[in-house]
C-alpha cells in the first residue's frame, strides 16, 4: 500500500509541473518516461530531479522559456537604442540579428532592419536608396506633391524620376527621396516663388 501512495503521490508531482508520465513509477533517480503536457514532446527526467527543481523535466520548452526570459532582458535597451537611431518599432523586439519591422521618422518608410546592424552605426535603406518601394507608393507620393510622373518608377529612390509639374507644366527629374524630405519638386515653381516681389503694406 505504502508503494502505491509514493507512485500515486509522484505521478501528481509530475503533472503538477507539466509532464505525463507513461509508464509506471520507476522510482527517484531512474528516467521516467513522460510526455510534455506543453510541446507533446516526449521526455524522461528522474523524478528526484524534477521534485528538487534541478530541471523542468522538458529540455525544450526550458529552452523556450530561457530565450523569452534574454528577450524580455534585452527588449528595453534594445527599444531604446532604436529610437535614438530614428527608427520606432512596430512589433515587438525579435532579437539583435533578426529583421524588425519599424519606421524611420526621418523619411517616414516602414523598414526592417538588423538591430545588430543599426548599434553598428547602419543607417535606413531607404534612405541609402536600396530598400525595395513599392512603385504604386511611389507614384502615389510624387503625385501628392503635385508631380505627374511621365515614366515608370525608375526602382531606387535616389534617381531621378522623369515628371511634369502638374501646377506649371515644366519638366522635371527630382529624387523620390527629397520629394519624401519634403523638398520641392518642381525647380521651376520653386524660383517663380524665390523671386515673386512682396506686397506693399497698406
Amino acid at each position: 500500500m505504502p508503494r502505491r501512495m509514493d507512485a500515486a503521490l509522484a505521478a501528481a508531482i509530475m503533472h503538477a509541473v507539466g509532464l505525463e508520465p507513461l509508464e509506471p513509477y520507476p522510482g527517484s533517480n531512474a528516467a521516467w518516461n513522460c510526455r510534455c503536457l506543453n510541446c507533446a514532446h516526449r521526455v524522461a527526467p528522474t523524478f528526484g530531479s524534477v521534485r528538487s527543481g534541478a530541471t523542468s523535466g522538458c529540455r525544450r520548452c526550458g529552452r523556450a522559456a530561457a530565450d523569452a526570459r534574454r528577450l524580455a532582458v534585452g527588449r528595453e535597451r534594445a527599444e531604446a537604442d532604436l529610437r535614438a537611431a530614428g527608427f520606432e518599432p512596430l512589433e515587438p523586439y525579435p532579437g539583435a540579428r533578426a529583421r524588425w519591422r519599424c519606421r524611420h521618422l526621418a523619411c517616414g518608410s516602414v523598414v526592417h532592419p538588423r538591430l545588430f546592424r543599426i548599434r553598428a552605426g547602419s543607417g535606413c535603406l531607404a534612405c541609402a536608396g536600396r530598400a525595395p518601394v513599392d512603385p504604386a507608393v511611389a507614384e502615389a507620393d510624387m503625385r501628392a506633391a503635385g508631380l505627374r510622373p511621365l515614366v515608370p518608377f525608375p526602382g531606387r529612390v535616389r534617381d531621378p524620376w522623369k515628371c511634369r509639374c502638374v501646377r506649371c507644366g515644366h519638366l522635371c527629374a527630382p529624387t523620390l527621396n527629397n520629394i519624401r524630405r519634403g523638398q520641392g519638386g518642381c525647380l521651376a515653381c520653386v524660383s517663380s516663388a524665390a523671386v515673386r516681389p512682396r506686397s506693399s503694406a497698406s
